[in-house]
């Protein structure tokens, strides 16, 4: 139930803290160390405690607000999940895999029913365009929706493949930045200095998708991206035909894991 990620040495919760968790699977109830274990629906569970708890200020964080964007300068990643948040239907099944963008997606794109998000808890990568790819086709009425790094789509590029073939209607957001940032932030951490391996700027993620007959637009403004999702996002549910936006990002040099 905790992400502990990258590996930090010692307990997970604090001496004294009593953990409970609240699952719909038994199995995981059984299996838990925490010290209260409910087994029940957790968006029923949520609820009710909402309904029931206190009010409290919220929580504010060390990490700068990114600022609205301007006509200069590249986008950020939080632009693209800021302009996805406001047309992302209330019933969509968003899969994250972008780690360096992934405080800014928690801060930005709620999750509003069950499966609103969905992400691999253990840290490894090539989980969300497959996992996209099966969601859609088991829930073919809903819109899914996978956010996914061009490092992470990398490591699963060729469930596009799938997707167009089996007309999988999944939209696929491509944050480019042209290299792996978490391993490079990580690099700095505890390698005492830049990372050793190279950027891949010359890679296009919209002509990979294209070669595997997966439909892509290639997307370099705001006004590029806000005009694309405005167009797919009133048809996403209905459609029978994947779509990925290979959206070009600039390195956030805020990230930290």
């Amino acid at each position: 139930m905790f992400r502990q990620y990258p590996y930090v040495p010692g307990p997970l919760v604090p001496p004294g803290t009593a953990v409970a968790l609240v699952t719909d699977d038994p199995a995981e109830a059984h299996r838990s160390p925490a010290d209260l274990a409910v087994l029940a629906a957790p968006q029923a569970v949520c609820a009710r405690l909402t309904a029931l708890l206190p009010q409290r200020p919220r929580a504010t964080s060390n990490r700068p607000e990114a600022q609205e964007h301007t006509t200069n300068g590249p986008l950020q990643p939080a632009d693209v999940l800021r302009e996805l948040a406001l047309r992302l239907p209330a019933d969509a099944a968003l899969i994250e895999e972008t780690p360096s963008a992934r405080p800014d997606l928690h801060r930005l794109v709620p999750a509003r029913t069950s499966l609103g998000f969905l992400s691999a808890a253990m840290g490894g990568l090539g989980f969300a365009l497959p996992a996209a790819v099966g969601l859609k086709m088991a829930l073919p009425d809903r819109p899914v929706v996978a956010v996914v790094g061009d490092g992470s789509a990398l490591y699963g590029l060729h469930a596009l493949w799938s997707a167009a073939h089996y007309r999988v209607g999944a939209l696929f957001v491509v944050l480019a930045n042209g290299r792996y940032a978490i391993m490079d932030r990580l690099a700095e951490q505890h390698g005492g200095g830049k990372a050793p391996w190279p950027a891949f700027d010359e890679i296009d993620m919209g002509a990979l998708a294209r070669s595997l007959g997966c439909p892509a637009v290639t997307i370099g403004s705001h006004a590029e991206l806000t005009a694309a999702l405005d167009d797919i996002m009133p048809v996403l549910p209905g459609r029978d035909s994947p779509l990925l936006l290979d959206v070009a990002v600039a390195v956030d040099p805020r990230f930290q894991p």
